[in-house]
């Protein structure tokens, strides 16, 4: 039935064409040829247009309107060749796409259902292919093994399922375009492999939930502009966006998509440019192993994971890799690790080259999450009987995984200068506290004035002190003292409440996504669980304290040292955000507190040349001091690291 169909077609094709052949102008009947294929078709005649039809040429000048935006490609519609517009009707088989290779002629899909597949036969298909605002609904669309003249494009439709695009050959151009949830259409599913590209492959404006690239070749430019990858829901692992091993002879341009899913470039070829301007990956990339002749512009990239973030994806990347594979092909979650930190030197390499110091310790900040990955991941599978060599080698990667974690709990990696100086704040306002609840805050007290009258007698001190006594002993003052702290007391108060009130709604969703009393219960245990642990080997010391010595005051020194440490390490390591904002807020009235009081609580030490006064001989204040200065030593390098990376001045 279907040969009879097509001989039908070509018979009516080869007649019209054999006329307007020996007229040497086109004299064809549209309007007969419009009526010979709704009869052999059977559909309507209104379905099928011609360019002489307004709805066509509306059409089309739509399409081309948007295609101002596609500076780089010549013309993806011809205006100066024929085309049939066929619309609302369902594509079945393979029937229609016989007809496309016979007609030589251009057709225009408008609001169209396409279920098709053409893998068996390899096509030459000599003329453009446009699908306009058409649905795709089929379980897997498949377009294998054909050699595509002119351009096959893609305009506002939606891939319901699976679109696998294999083994082609297209010398024009291949474009998805407004393919977006805003215009109520995405795709779902979009897998190219080992297809050969001499014209430009563009995607502009599209939601792509999964993508597959490879093993392509690209030898003309390549545009991902302004598009989404993956899946926007939190925890949703399913999206797979495959880049790798891509060849990209021209420039690449990527510039302000946002890539929501894991997204693998590992092994590309970039022989030209490679813009990745404005993208933003929700989760971290794999760039390992890639190949970069040319500029790479990595400039104004967003990163929105953390560590803890990071450490889950590489944990289910390396057991996705693993699943169903032969030991011997299998990679270990070191080696993973090293991969994605492989991924972020690019980044780094790329923005140092540009002299962009500033975002490249973001990326040098991510390539230490991942070493600290590895280090962990080697000392979790070291070798329990080994030589000392490697077990000083061993010990000395938990040494370095440790440290790396404080830094990245301290500041970020001397990048989060706010959080830097609220670890300040907390050990200043700790230290005080352990003084005080010690008694030893006279320890502490520092002069008010100095004992030099030439001192006391300066022209400053004398001159605060009569604008001092000027106002608070004005009459007016004096009389409406009490109705002037109220006023402002009222005034505070009204700021406070309509700020609140303002942002009620925002406060109140921080509020209910940040306090989770289970991780709070559970913060509180592990400090308990350190300082039992503490109690345990304190009471295991005693055994080997000698008699001369008094034991309660051996062991207090060392408690008091390691509890000050340990505590301070808990602050820092809270994974309670609520429970660290508390502690934060009261730190900055403790200290802002204690400050007043004595200004030689940052460093007692010092402050004991300015005032002879302290008292330096109770052992445990001295041992508190130490494990204090100890802490202050290691965040101060921090904090002037911090602050000399977020200065304008390079470091």
């Amino acid at each position: 039935m279907i040969e009879e169909t097509l001989e039908k077609i070509l018979h009516i094709l080869e007649k019209y064409s054999e006329k307007t052949h020996q007229n040497g102008k086109n004299e064809v009947d549209e309007d007969k040829i419009k009526d010979d294929l709704s009869k052999i078709l059977k559909i309507k005649k209104d379905n099928i247009h011609t360019p002489s039809d307004i709805e066509t040429l509306k059409t089309l000048k739509t399409i081309r309107k948007e295609q101002k935006h596609i500076r780089q490609i010549n013309e993806i519609i011809p205006s100066d060749e024929k085309w049939f517009m066929i619309c609302g009707i369902t594509i079945e088989k393979k029937l229609l796409f016989e007809i496309i290779k016979l007609s030589q002629c251009n057709i225009l899909f408008n609001e169209c259902k396409v279920i098709f597949n053409i893998d068996k036969d390899s096509y030459i298909i000599k003329d453009c292919l446009c699908f306009y605002n058409c649905v795709f609904n089929r379980c897997e669309t498949k377009i294998k093994n054909n050699i595509f003249e002119k351009s096959l494009s893609f305009f506002q439709c939606e891939i319901e399922n699976n679109m696998l695009i294999y083994n082609n050959t297209f010398l024009n151009h291949l474009v998805f375009f407004d393919c977006h949830d805003k215009y109520g259409k995405k795709i779902k599913f979009l897998s190219l492999e080992k297809n050969t590209f001499k014209g430009c492959f563009f995607v502009k404006n599209c939601a792509i939930k999964n993508i597959n690239l490879w093993k392509n070749k690209f030898e003309n430019r390549c545009y991902f502009v302004d598009s989404e990858f993956g899946y926007k829901r939190d925890g949703d692992n399913k999206a797979k966006l495959n880049f790798s091993n891509a060849c990209f002879e021209d420039n690449a341009y990527f510039n302000n998509s946002k890539f929501y899913s894991y997204a693998d470039f590992h092994e590309c070829e970039f022989e030209k440019i490679a813009c990745f301007y404005g993208v933003t990956f929700d989760k971290a990339p794999n760039f390992s192993q890639i190949i970069l002749k040319d500029n790479f512009n990595a400039l104004n990239i967003t990163l929105n994971f953390t560590f803890d973030d990071l450490e889950k994806q590489i944990k289910q990347e390396h057991e996705y890799f693993n699943k169903n594979k032969n030991e011997q092909y299998q990679k270990s979650l070191d080696k993973f690790a090293n991969d994605f930190r492989d991924s972020f030197r690019v980044f780094k390499n790329a923005l140092i080259k540009d002299n962009n110091l500033l975002e490249a310790s973001n990326f040098h900040k991510y390539e230490l999450y991942c070493k600290e990955i590895e280090l962990k991941e080697n000392w979790n599978n070291r070798e329990t009987k080994t030589t000392a060599r490697k077990s000083s080698l061993h010990l000395k990667y938990f040494i370095d995984s440790l440290l790396l974690g404080f830094y990245r709990k301290l500041s970020d990696h001397h990048t989060d200068f706010l959080k830097v100086f609220n670890n300040i704040v907390l050990l200043v306002a700790l230290y005080s506290v352990f003084l005080f609840m010690g008694g030893y805050e006279d320890n502490l007290k520092s002069y008010q004035y100095s004992d030099n009258s030439l001192d006391n007698n300066s022209s400053l001190i004398n001159a605060f002190k009569d604008i001092k006594n000027s106002i608070i002993e004005s009459s007016f003052v004096q009389e409406y003292s009490l109705c002037i702290l109220i006023f402002f007391c009222v005034i505070g108060l009204l700021m406070i409440c309509w700020d609140i009130l303002k942002n009620i709604k925002k406060i109140y969703e921080v509020i209910k996504n940040e306090i989770c009393i289970k991780e709070i219960i559970f913060c509180v245990l592990n400090l308990v669980a350190y300082f039992l642990g503490l109690l345990i080997v304190l009471i295991y010391l005693n055994i080997y304290i000698p008699k001369s010595q008094d034991s309660l005051v051996v062991l207090s020194n060392i408690g008091i040292f390691f509890a000050f440490i340990i505590f301070y390490l808990w602050l820092v390591y809270l994974k309670s955000l609520a429970l660290r904002l508390m502690f934060v807020v009261v730190s900055y009235i403790i200290v802002i507190i204690v400050l007043g009081i004595s200004i030689s609580i940052l460093n007692p030490f010092i402050g004991k040349i300015f005032n002879d006064e302290q008292n330096f001989t109770n052992p445990i204040f001295v041992y508190i001091t130490f494990a204090y200065t100890i802490l202050l030593i290691l965040i101060l390098f921090s904090f002037q690291k911090t602050a000399r990376k977020n200065s304008i001045v390079p470091s």
